[in-house]
This record gives C-alpha cells, structure tokens and sequence, in this order.
C-alpha cells in the first residue's frame, strides 16, 4: 500500500513491495520508520506492532544494486483508534490471460487502515486463486473464460473496501504450423523497387518474423507481418535465406531463393576508322583489344586495330599478311596470336595461318593446315597447344570439315588428328570441358542443313567422339560460352532458346530469352561475375543477361546501335567491347562499352 493507517499495539499487515528491472540487492528507508516498524533491507517487507501514535509522514524506499537505483514514497499514519481501509487498486484492472500460461502476480495497493483479509466474488476463473491476507491474485489459467467482472472486497475490523476487476482468459496460443511466401526464388534487378513479398502463415498467429543471413542490401524484412519489401542497391548471387515466424508457442520455417541482377549500362567508344563485321576481336594480356580481320565493304580485309581502353582510342596496328574474314584467331600462352583460316578475297577459304607479336608489332607466317577451314573451332588446351575442329571451305561450292588438326606451337606445325566427328559440321559452338579432356561440339550446319546434335570430341585424339542429344532448335549459328561452375551456355540463330550443357551429369537445362524476340549472329560473352551479356542479332540494339544461379534471363540496357556478326571482347574492368557488325544499313562502324 503507498497510505496506510496503522493502530497503536496491533501488528501490521506486512506492507510488500513490487520491483521491476535487475534484483535489488539492498533497502534503505528515510526517515525512520515508527517506533515498532521495520523495514527488511533483504526484502524490502515493512513490518512489525506499531508503538506509538505518530502523525501521518512521507517516506521514501530506495531500491539499488550495483546498476542504480529506484525509489517510492508512501505515508504512514499510527493513530491511537483503528481505522477503515480505503482506495483498494491493482496494477491490472482488465487482464485478459492465456490458458497454461502462468500469469505475472496482480498485486493491489490500498490506504486507509491495514487490511486483514481479502475476498473475491464471484470465484476467479479456473485456475486462478486470491491469497485472502496479501490480495494477490496469481497462478495459471486452465480454461477458457469470457471477460467477466470480479469484485475484490479488502476488509478490517472496522471497514471495507471493494475495487472491481474485469477478467478475461483466452485460449492457448499455438504455434504457427506453416510459412509460406508469395514468390519462393525471386531475381530482382537493382534500383528497382520490387513486389512485396508477402507472408502467409498457418496455425497460430505469428507475432515476429525473421531472416538469416541478412537480405541483399537495400531490401527489409518487416519484422511484424513478414512483407520483404524495398530496392536493392548492389548485385548478388543467388542465394537460400531461412525465414521464420514466430509466437509464444513456438515458430514455422520457410526457405527462399533471392538474387540481384542489374541491366547495366552502355556507353559509347570510338568508332572505326573501316566499318566491319565477321571481325575477330582478342584481349591481349595488356589489357588492350586486337580487332582482326573481317568483312568491310570491299570484302575481305588485312587491317588489324587495337582499343587502348585507358586512353579510349582506337590505333593501326600492323596489318595481317593476308586478308580474311571469319578465321579464328587466339590468344597463346605466351601472349601471341593465331590466326587461323577464314575467308579471302573473292572468298576463298584458306588454310594459312599467321602469328601476331603484340610486343613487336608484327605478323609472321606459321604452318599451314592440313585442311581450308573458315566457320571452325578454335580451343587452347592446357598443355599450350591449339585444336581446331571442323568448319568448311568455298571453293566454286561449299565442302563441311569432318577432322580436327592441332597446332604445336613449338614447331609451327599442324598435325591432323584421326579421331572424325559424328557428322560434319561447321558455324558450331565450342567449349573445353572441365578437366581438359574434351572439347564439347554444339550445333552447327553441314551439307544436309542444321546440325542438331552435340558430341564429345576426346583431346587425346582416341579415335572416336561421344555423340549426345541437344534440346537446342535447330539454327545456322550456334554460339557457345563457358560458365564458371563448368558448365557451357549454348543458343542457335532464330529461336527464343538457350540451353545449358551440365558435364557432371551428361544433362540439359533449358531458359526462354526474356525479351522474345528471336536473334541472329548476337554476341555472347561471359562476365566477369559470371552472368552472360548477349547482345544485338538480326536487327536489334536490345541485349539481355543470363543469370546462372536462377537459370533466368533478364532484359539489359539496349545498345544504341542495332548490330549483327559484330565481335565483342570482356575487358580488364569487366566491361564489353562490342565491336562493329552489319546492320540493315550495311556495315556498322560504332563501338559501344557496356558496364555490368
């Protein structure tokens, strides 16, 4: 009670005190109490028989620890007569508690007189219990019980005092059964604000939510009702992120996929000096862009530039000893380049091939191949040395390529290799497998029209080829780009499809571009975080990325120039140099930059 009226000669009720916050470790009261009452500095419970009449006085308790303390007045009066209680309260007028749940002691206050016993009518619900000295109400509900009014009475030898409480006990919480969100494997794109993802729950309400590892920055969890909401700032992998929603009685998991894609952006580079398309283009272990080669409006040429991207120009460098188009050209070990094949003048195939000295300036003739190939594969392998596989020649008609040669770079030699393809096939895709020992072969056309299958060529040249199944529709172009989990990504010209080539398992997936639209002679380059920017084809300056965690593509920023047959390279920075191409207007001299 914080006023109490006490009487001379008869022991008190002990007065108790309630504390919140860290355990008290001592009470101290001030001023003295009266004559005959004491206070527990353990406990804090005045009590004791008063001694004498003394006027009504105001004390202050103080509670402490070693973190601080707290304090609380209350009046004591010890008259000669006893005296009536008065203004009976509880800290809780209109509990509502749960059913097996233990409720937190309802203590009451008063002043007046002391009371000497308490009452309660009608009973408290089920489980509940009034101690008749101290009028505490406490224990654990065990039914349910609508909201009621109970009147405590507080009484002494010459009054009482009532107070009415409301009680109320709903049932036991339970705990949530099932969490589920609207979208499970989500890919959003950055700055883009996306569809809030709602929860749903079932069995108990939830009253928190929350996500381990934290969300991708820029998005939030809602931490009352589950919603993930906001825009995502920077890119991310996708990854698995554990949700769980939670009451009183326990918690529901809910497992999501999220990653962030971005669309990028393009910006302009100098043009060519020569418009072209069916060029080459190698990164140089300087950094720099060898563009080779290609179709200009004379046909065939010899001219070799070079993009320095810390300057942002393009310079001559030493031309080819002979012009081509379509050849292959790679980057050595040592940091030279091969070319290989391709179209001459008046279009005829060649087998010659040619050593760029990026250090020197110069070209040098090296062996030729055994066969003319133009539309044929080029694969380094890891021993330095360089394979090239099928293709075709034009020479008053049109003859595809069954064989495979390898060049040593030693020697300057070719050699032919005995193992044959499944079928002739030129304008194919091509990837070293992981491990080295094979080369996958995708698509493709030969004298029959569009390949469709795919096979495994064996590096060790031993004498026959695994032929696999493709999903891919059938197409005159098929470009091919390796993944960094060792997979390949594949698309022909024409259609809306790519498919992904899974060796560990010898399996297909398969994606939709996003943009529908079909591209012809596109580029397609793997990134430097190891999505995949395809862009232009046919007529189109749009482009679009692939993102490999969610097996998804996504619309990119469009070019400004529409292009087809350009060639493109992945710069130091992870940007892309897309260079040059053919458009409806004839050869393209634009370049364009594009930042992830």
């Amino acid at each position: 009670m914080n006023a109490a009226v006490y009487e001379v000669a008869q022991p008190i009720v002990p007065n108790r005190p309630t504390i919140e916050g860290g355990t008290v470790d001592r009470y101290t009261i001030s001023p003295a109490l009266p004559k005959g009452l004491a206070i527990d500095t353990a406990t804090g419970v005045i009590s004791g028989t008063p001694a004498a009449v003394v006027a009504a006085t105001a004390y202050t308790v103080t509670a402490a620890n070693a973190g601080g303390s707290t304090t609380a007045r209350l009046q004591i009066e010890v008259r000669q007569t006893p005296a009536a209680p008065a203004g009976l309260a509880y800290r809780d007028l209109a509990p509502v508690y749960t059913v097996g749940e233990a409720i937190a002691p309802n203590t009451p206050t008063s002043g007046g007189g002391p009371i000497e016993r308490y009452e309660v009518t009608p009973p408290l619900p089920a489980g509940l219990a009034l101690n008749p000295q101290t009028g505490v109400i406490e224990g654990t509900p065990t039914a349910t019980a609508a909201a009621a009014d109970h009147v405590v009475t507080g009484s002494n030898a010459t009054g009482s005092v009532a107070v009415t409480l409301r009680v109320a006990v709903q049932a036991a919480v339970a705990a949530p059964l099932g969490l589920a969100y609207t979208t499970t494997a989500a890919l959003y794109v950055t700055t883009e604000a996306i569809a809030p993802n709602t929860a749903q729950t079932t069995g108990g309400p939830a009253t928190s939510f929350s996500v381990v590892p934290a969300l991708p920055a820029g998005l939030t969890l809602n931490a009352t009702n589950g919603t993930i909401s906001g825009t995502p700032t920077a890119l991310q992998a996708q990854a698995t992120y554990t949700l769980t929603a939670s009451n009183s009685a326990g918690s529901a998991q809910a497992q999501l996929r999220i990653g962030v894609t971005s669309r990028g952006s393009w910006s302009p580079a100098p043009d060519l000096a020569v418009a072209r398309h069916y060029a080459t283009s190698v990164k140089l272990a300087s950094g720099k862009v060898l563009l080779i080669g290609g179709f200009a409006s004379g046909g065939p040429t010899n001219l070799v530039s070079v993009y320095d991207a810390a300057s942002d120009n393009w310079s001559a460098a030493a031309p080819m000893l002979s012009a081509r188009a379509d050849a292959s050209a790679t980057l050595l070990l040592d940091g030279r380049v091969l070319v290989a094949g391709g179209d001459a003048l008046a279009f005829t195939t060649v087998a010659s091939a040619e050593i760029y000295d990026p250090v020197a300036n110069t070209w040098t003739a090296t062996g030729s191949m055994a066969e003319a190939r133009t539309r044929h594969s080029a694969t380094l392998l890891p021993d330095g040395t360089l394979m090239v596989i099928g293709g075709y020649r034009q020479s008053g008609g049109i003859t595809f390529s069954q064989s495979a040669e390898r060049y040593d770079v030693a020697t300057g030699t070719w050699a032919m290799l005995t193992t044959p393809l499944s079928e002739p096939r030129g304008q194919h895709g091509a990837q070293l497998l992981p491990g080295g020992s094979a080369v996958l072969l995708i698509g493709g056309v030969n004298r029959s029209g569009f390949v469709t299958s795919a096979e495994l060529f064996p590096v060790n040249d031993s004498g026959s080829t695994t032929t696999l199944s493709s999903p891919l529709p059938a197409g005159n172009v098929c470009n091919a780009v390796a993944l960094a989990d060792g997979s390949v990504l594949a698309m022909t010209d024409g259609g809306t499809l790519t498919a992904r080539f899974h060796p560990a398992t010898s399996s297909w997936t398969t994606a939709v571009l996003a943009g529908g639209a079909p591209r012809t002679l596109p580029t397609m380059n793997t990134l430097s975080d190891g999505r995949v920017l395809l862009a232009g084809g046919g007529n189109l300056a749009t482009a679009e990325v692939y993102n490999p965690d969610a097996d998804v593509w996504t619309l990119a920023a469009p070019m400004s120039t529409a292009r087809r047959a350009a060639t493109a390279s992945l710069m130091d920075d992870g940007s892309v140099l897309v260079i040059g191409g053919f458009s409806n207007a004839g050869e393209v001299a634009s370049v364009e930059r594009y930042m992830p």
